[in-house]
């Protein structure tokens, strides 16, 4: 199968394999290449490999929490302009305050409506690049 426009790549970043499921679903679904990784650590090797146009992150993962994730993907000139959105279990104000304060560009609670999900890629990818000419 030959494209002629390339598939906008997500990373998604999720511990739980029946929300990884779903979500990678309704994206490829929807026309998006869907890359994943279960926690941190593989996420920032894909990353570092091929930067995604958008990562879709959990919060509370093994080994390294969402938060430091990001923390990493904004501190490197690399990656620092990939919109990130976090999707988590928590819905309270503090833990939404902390992923923007972190850099997020959304922020998606579960169990993840399937509109809201896309709504938010969708906007996040056609804005405009922000890096700097």
């Amino acid at each position: 199968m030959n494209h002629t426009t390339s598939k906008k790549r997500i990373l998604v970043v999720e511990d739980d394999a029946a929300v990884m499921k779903t979500v990678s679903a309704v994206l490829t679904h929807s026309g998006y290449e869907v890359v994943t990784a279960s926690n941190a650590l593989p996420a920032l090797f894909r990353v570092t490999q091929d930067p995604p146009d958008l990562i879709l992150a959990d919060l509370k993962m093994p080994a390294m929490d969402g938060l430091e994730m990001i923390g990493q993907f904004k501190a490197h000139v690399d990656t620092r302009d990939i919109p990130i959105v976090v999707v988590t279990g928590s819905a309270s104000e503090e833990t939404r305050a902390a992923a923007m304060k972190a850099g997020c560009s959304g922020f998606l609670t579960k169990p993840v409506n399937p509109l809201e999900l896309l709504a938010q890629v969708a906007c996040l990818l056609a804005q405009p690049d922000k890096t700097p000419a």
